[in-house]
C-alpha cells in the first residue's frame, strides 16, 4: 500500500510543478507543495510503523486485560498457569507450562486430557494458596491466571515476578473462548489460538445438531455439599452455563430471575426450601464424594419436577465433572461426547 501512495502523490506534486513551469513560484503554490509532500511523509510514516508492528504474533506485545496492559518483550518459554485449565489452552497451542495447577480429584494432579499431553518434564504441580517463592522458583517469563479468582493484590505481586495476564471479564467468569484466546495473545499465537476457537465451536455445534431434542429446552445446573442446607446454582455468566445455551438450552425461568437479582454473580445459594423455584426441564448437578447420596436423601430435593420424572443429570465421576466444569479445547471435546448424550435423554424424557 505504502508505494502506491506514493505513487499517487508524487504525480500530484509532479504536476503541480509542471503547471508552474519556469515561472518564479508563488508562495500560495509553494505552501500547497510543502503541504501535500508533509501529508506524504506522514502517511507513509504511519504505514510503516504500522506494517512493523501489524503482525499478530511479534513480539514484544501488549495484552489488555481487567488490570491493564502487560507487555510482553519476548516469546515465552517458561510458562506458569494458575486457575483452572490454563495449561489446557497453553497446550493445545503447543507450550508445556513449567508449573500448573493441581487437582486433587485425579491421582497424577492432571486432567487425564492434559495428562496425555504432558512430555516427559513434568510441571510443578501448585497446590493451595499462591506460594509466591515457589512459583518464582520456577523462573517463569510469563504467568498466566485467567479462568481465576486472581485479585489486584495477587496480580501485582505475581507481576513482580513474571509479566502477568489475567481474565478481561471477571473472576472466574472466563469461558474457554476467553482463555485460550487471551492465552494465545500473550505467547504470540494469537492466529492459531482462533482457529482452534471455531474448531471447537465447531464440535459443540455438531453435537447440537446431533441431539435436536436439547433445542429450547430449559436447564438448571447446580451443585449440593453434603451436609448443607442449599444447593448451589450457576448463573448464566458461569461458562459452564453459557456453553450449554449456546447449543440451544435455555436458562429455567428461575435462573434467570435469580440473575435478576443477584447481578454480576456466577453462582448463588439457594436453599432447599426455595429449591422447587429452580425446576426446569433438564437439572444438572455435579456432585463431590458421597454428595449425591446425601443430596437425593433430602425430601425437598426428591419434591423437583426433574428429579421425579427422570430428566436429572447426575455428574459424580470426576472426569465427568471437570470436563463440563473447567471447560476448555481440551475437555470439551473429551468429555462432551458422553456428557451430551446425557442430557439429550433427559431432554426426551422431560416431554414424556
Amino acid at each position: 500500500m505504502a508505494p502506491a501512495i506514493f505513487v499517487v502523490g508524487a504525480i500530484a506534486i509532479c504536476k503541480i510543478l509542471n503547471l508552474i513551469g519556469d515561472k518564479p513560484m508563488p508562495s500560495a503554490v509553494l505552501f500547497h507543495i510543502l503541504g501535500a509532500m508533509r501529508i506524504l511523509i506522514v502517511t507513509i510514516g504511519v504505514i510503516t510503523s504500522g506494517a512493523s508492528v501489524s503482525s499478530a504474533n511479534s513480539f514484544p506485545r501488549s495484552v489488555s486485560h481487567a488490570f491493564g496492559e502487560t507487555i510482553i518483550s519476548k516469546e515465552p518459554v517458561r510458562v506458569v498457569t494458575l486457575g483452572w485449565s490454563g495449561e489446557d489452552a497453553l497446550l493445545a497451542l503447543g507450550i508445556q507450562p513449567v508449573g500448573m495447577t493441581r487437582y486433587r480429584f485425579f491421582e497424577s494432579g492432571m486432567f487425564p486430557w492434559v495428562e496425555a499431553r504432558i512430555g516427559n518434564s513434568a510441571p510443578l504441580l501448585l497446590s493451595g494458596e499462591l506460594d509466591y517463592e515457589e512459583i518464582a522458583a520456577l523462573r517463569p517469563d510469563l504467568i498466566l491466571s485467567v479462568y481465576s479468582g486472581m485479585d489486584h493484590l495477587s496480580f501485582q505481586r505475581l507481576s513482580a515476578i513474571a509479566p502477568t495476564v489475567a481474565y478481561r471479564s471477571g473472576p472466574w467468569k472466563a469461558d474457554w473462548k476467553e482463555q485460550l484466546e487471551l492465552v494465545g495473545d500473550a505467547v504470540g499465537k494469537l492466529d492459531q489460538a482462533r482457529v482452534l476457537v471455531s474448531k471447537t465451536t465447531a464440535v459443540l455445534s455438531t453435537l447440537a445438531d446431533t441431539y435436536p431434542v436439547m433445542a429450547g429446552k430449559s436447564f438448571t445446573f447446580g451443585t449440593y455439599f453434603g451436609g448443607g442446607n442449599n444447593v448451589v446454582i450457576y448463573l448464566p455468566s458461569d461458562p459452564r452455563v453459557k456453553a450449554l445455551t449456546e447449543m440451544g438450552f435455555v436458562s429455567s425461568a428461575g435462573v434467570a430471575d435469580l440473575e435478576k437479582k443477584h447481578p454480576g454473580e456466577t453462582s448463588v445459594a439457594v436453599s432447599l426450601e426455595e429449591i422447587s423455584l429452580i425446576d426446569a426441564d433438564v437439572l444438572i448437578m455435579w456432585y463431590g464424594e458421597g454428595a449425591r447420596a446425601a443430596a437425593e436423601a433430602q425430601p425437598l430435593f426428591n419434591t423437583v419436577g426433574a428429579v421425579k420424572r427422570g430428566s436429572y443429570v447426575a455428574l459424580e465421576d470426576p472426569v465427568d465433572v471437570w470436563s463440563t466444569s473447567a471447560l476448555s479445547v481440551l475437555s470439551i471435546p473429551y468429555g462432551f461426547p458422553r456428557f451430551v448424550p446425557r442430557l439429550a435423554e433427559a431432554a426426551r424424557r422431560s416431554q414424556e
